[in-house]
């Protein structure tokens, strides 16, 4: 194969299936993250409820469980903002790369989730 026949990180094909690539695993990421989500929100609530039921806690431990679930849903909230923030970054790396024509075509794609 001749150097000049092979494709370039410039060509647009590559650059799409790129971007395709990137995308599919970002929207795979956010769906999977927020049924994680929306589970471990449920399973905390049910949790709390379940276990000052079954185990019959007395108050002073009811306190320390909705402590150590209201620490553990801050740590969960952290976790989201700091992938919210990569994905943020991802997008704006891609913008970068991409001209006019493209971001609008890539903000139309972002837009359709």
């Amino acid at each position: 194969m001749i150097a000049s026949d092979r494709p370039s990180w410039r060509n647009p094909r590559v650059l799409g299936i790129l971007l395709l690539v990137f995308l599919s695993g970002a929207v795979c990421g956010g769906l999977t993250m927020r049924m994680i989500h929306h589970r471990n929100r449920e399973a905390a609530i049910y949790s709390y409820e379940r276990l000052t039921t079954d185990l019959k806690l007395r108050p002073d431990q009811c306190d320390h469980l909705k402590q150590i679930l209201a620490d553990m849903t801050r740590y969960h909230q952290d976790l989201q903002a700091q992938l919210d923030d990569w994905q943020a970054t991802g997008k704006d790396k891609i913008r970068k790369i991409l001209d006019a024509d493209q971001r609008i075509r890539f903000e139309q794609l972002i837009s359709q989730k």
